[in-house]
């Protein structure tokens, strides 16, 4: 399956005609063609990605050309295509990739693809690279304590461990060119999807009770508050304080008649304690659904049970 993209091309060529017919090749990319050098620089913007370059333009040449467009510093790639031999000089020119011509479809596209990688790992790296000059200002001027607590710090050092992964799974497409080829999209796409937030991992690295430690505690203070602390005072109170009162759950009445107090709070306690594993298990795997269901059931549970206790005693 092809590469999905949605990388704007540039070609810079001579011949019209094979201007159009390279442009053809490219079909599902936006391409863009000139066969004047000039006329070309004007319709280089920071749309385009990739730039495939004439290497025989005489007027003004190739490498004139190639050093104009670099002083602008766009971020784009640049292809040379040249079909005359060249020696070890054309390595010497500020470009991304030499195509010796003729050249067909298949490598055309190739090539393309291979210029849009090498984009996408540019730009990541660059991103990368100014997040951990972020984190270590940060790391400069408050002291270990206090970054342990800050939470814009947790999610900047989440954020640069996902940049990094986002790095390696580029280069390993740059490595296998057909990695990229799955329904996935491109790496580019990748990169892009990663950018925006798509990636669960890439507001955290490690545990979530670790990167959320607000959030898991908040929670699982919330299920105490009422599956333990709420459920507990207000099943005692209606077991030995109401008279008549009959518990209706059979197992806490079960646990009551052989163990009594002690053996009850036991079993809330077994209860929580196998609540909060089943929920660290899921922060660690981050698996979010095991994180979350554990604590928001626990909270659910203990607010009813104390409603249901709360309302029978008053009954009673």
């Amino acid at each position: 399956m092809p590469r999905d993209t949605d990388a704007t091309v540039l070609i810079i060529e001579d011949d019209r005609e094979q201007a159009e017919e390279y442009a053809d090749w490219l079909e599902g990319y936006a391409v863009r063609t000139s066969t004047d050098g000039e006329r070309a620089l004007d319709a280089l913007d920071g749309d385009i990605d990739v730039v495939l370059l004439d290497g025989e333009l005489s007027d003004p040449s190739a490498e004139e050309l190639l050093g104009r467009l670099r002083a602008r510093n766009l971020d784009c790639q640049v292809g040379l295509l040249s079909g005359v031999h060249v020696g070890n000089d054309v390595f010497h020119l500020d470009i991304d990739e030499y195509v010796p011509r003729p050249l067909g479809r298949t490598e055309l596209r190739e090539t393309v693809v291979r210029l849009v990688d090498r984009g996408a790992v540019s730009s990541a790296v660059e991103t990368y690279l100014s997040l951990v000059a972020r984190r270590r200002g940060m790391e400069r001027r408050r002291d270990d304590a206090k970054l342990a607590d800050d939470e814009r710090y947790r999610e900047l050092t989440g954020e640069i461990a996902a940049r990094r992964r986002q790095i390696d799974t580029l280069l390993a497409a740059i490595d296998d060119p057909d990695a990229g080829q799955g329904d996935g999209g491109s790496e580019a796409d990748i990169a892009s999807r990663t950018a925006a937030g798509d990636s669960p991992d890439l507001d955290a690295d490690g545990p979530l009770y670790r990167t959320r430690s607000r959030e898991f505690y908040g929670l699982w203070f919330l299920a105490s508050l009422t599956y333990g602390v709420g459920d507990v005072v207000s099943t005692l109170y209606a077991t030995l304080a109401v008279p008549g009162f009959v518990e209706a759950n059979p197992v806490v009445d079960g646990v009551l008649e052989i163990g009594g107090i002690a053996g009850f709070l036991l079993l809330k306690l077994l209860v929580l304690f196998v609540l909060i594993s089943v929920s660290v298990q899921g922060a660690r795997q981050r698996e979010r659904f095991s994180y979350y269901w554990p604590p928001v059931v626990a909270t659910a549970i203990g607010l009813l049970l104390t409603g249901w206790n709360v309302r029978l005693a008053i009954g009673a």
